[in-house]
């Protein structure tokens, strides 16, 4: 059984991913994740032995700022606000 059908089966990510792992829970392939790692895009990964491991919550951390989403769910990005003023229409 391959990595992805092994974490459908999974009711919640692991506290910590291998980078195999890291680069599904970002939904990108694990070559882009890789280079955006080592390019200062995502998050460093942390060394247990020889393995590598990203905590989840440190990917979420990066996806709630990527996204500009504050940390209880409010977004932050307001460029559809003239959609709900009164003078838009």
């Amino acid at each position: 059984m391959d990595l992805a059908s092994r974490l459908s089966m999974l009711p919640n990510w692991p506290a910590r991913l291998s980078e195999d792992m890291a680069a599904l829970y970002l939904s990108i392939g694990k070559t882009a994740f890789r280079q955006g790692w080592q390019a200062g895009r995502y998050p460093k990964p942390v060394r247990d032995g020889k393995r590598l491991f990203w905590a989840r919550q440190q990917l979420d951390r990066f996806v709630t700022v990527q996204c500009a989403l504050e940390p209880h769910g409010g977004l932050k990005d307001r460029t559809w606000d003239d959609l709900n003023s009164p003078t838009s229409a």
